[in-house]
């Protein structure tokens, strides 16, 4: 008869641990499903933070070349190292024109036109900008004198005498003829007191010869 009262006590009581396990293990379940669902979400946002953070700065980047392009299109004419500068010294008092051309120096490399006329006022007073691209610049320097490349058929000490101008404007003796000017017309003897200009020598001889006769 004990036997017997007893089992309908053990049933309940495994019955009790039964229930009380499976409430145990649900509410483990969703404390446990809770977190996991909390730290997908907050991983979710970091992750969107994190893109909107890279997208940021993409844009960002974005727009720093954007300007760049716009500014080198804006100050394109500037010196680069391809750029050709042309040295040109007018002779006034011969009207000639001597050129020479250069590479600019790396620092003239990214001046536009101002920088670059700021730069010729500081280091080059007596240079001026005759034109001024990316491909070519002229600058231009006027001389009050004769340049080098000419002969002067002039008068010393009585006689025919030809000169040369050098790189500094100097004029130096190159022959002293024995012609007299005495014996030439007024007009020629005022010619060559005020100095004739020729080119080369066979202009010089051409011109003595005539002289001579």
């Amino acid at each position: 008869m004990r036997r017997k009262k007893i089992w309908p006590l053990i049933l309940s009581i495994l019955t009790l641990a039964l229930v009380f396990s499976s409430i145990g293990f649900a509410v483990g379940y969703y404390r446990y499903s809770s977190q996991i669902s909390q730290e997908k979400l907050e991983r979710q946002k970091e992750q969107e933070l994190l893109n909107a953070l890279i997208k940021s700065q993409e844009d960002s980047l974005y727009n720093i070349n954007k300007d760049n392009e716009m500014t080198v299109t804006k100050h394109g004419n500037t010196i680069s190292k391809e750029t050709k500068l042309v040295y040109k010294i007018l002779y006034t008092q011969c009207q000639d024109v001597i050129e020479k051309k250069e590479q600019p120096s790396l620092e003239l490399i990214g001046l536009n036109k101002n920088g670059f006329e700021e730069y010729l006022k500081q280091n080059h007073p007596n240079w001026e900008i005759e034109s001024f691209s990316k491909n070519e610049i002229i600058i231009i320097k006027r001389e009050n004198r004769i340049c080098p490349n000419h002969y002067v058929i002039s008068v010393n000490k009585g006689y025919i005498a030809i000169y040369k101008y050098d790189e500094d404007g100097i004029k130096s003796l190159v022959d002293q003829t024995e012609i007299p000017i005495n014996l030439l017309p007024t007009v020629d003897q005022e010619k060559l007191q005020r100095g004739i200009l020729v080119e080369t020598m066979e202009d010089v001889n051409q011109l003595l010869e005539d002289y001579s006769s």
